[in-house]
């Protein structure tokens, strides 16, 4: 029998609640931004939250129902898929790759006077390829790349820990 600093479950299930905890920051400072300070999200923008809510609900899986490796995997799916998304959006910002059709602004649509603020006033959905806020000069889709990262890394930590 091994002893309780041995094994590799609670170390897992802790990293987990890390990776959780980091989801659940993410998301919250996306909620934060939108609705505390006015900057609202573009469809690739939900789409990332979308995998943020991902990792959070499959790590809470794996320590609240003791599943490692099911959390685990979801977990990694789910970071892939939210790095994808932001990668995408970085280089589509640099112009390296199009942005997906139904998310970009109209370039070559001019508005003047009364018809700006009525195209405002139905304007829900904001163009991805409109960077509405910055952090220390790279794009929310730029500091979630690292953040994937991150996930991935202790996700995979969190795999290559599990026992066979």
């Amino acid at each position: 029998m091994s002893s309780p600093r041995n094994d590799p479950l609670p170390s897992s299930r802790l990293l987990l609640l890390g990776i959780a905890l980091l989801a659940l920051g993410l998301l919250a400072s996306g909620f934060v931004l939108e609705y505390g300070f006015g900057v609202l999200p573009c469809p690739m923008c939900w789409w990332q939250r979308y995998a943020h809510a991902a990792i959070l609900l499959a790590a809470s899986v794996g320590v609240g129902l003791r599943q490692e490796r099911l959390g685990t995997l979801a977990v990694g799916l789910a970071a892939l898929l939210g790095l994808g998304v932001a990668a995408w959006q970085v280089a589509a910002q640099q112009g390296v790759l199009p942005y997906p059709p139904s998310c970009a602004g109209d370039a070559n649509m001019v508005v003047v006077g009364a018809d700006l603020l009525a195209a405002m006033a139905r304007t829900t959905v904001i163009p991805c390829d409109t960077e509405t806020f910055t952090l220390l000069g790279l794009s929310l889709a730029a500091w979630n790349v690292p953040a994937m990262l991150l996930v991935l890394g202790g996700a995979l930590k969190v795999w290559l820990n599990l026992p066979k």
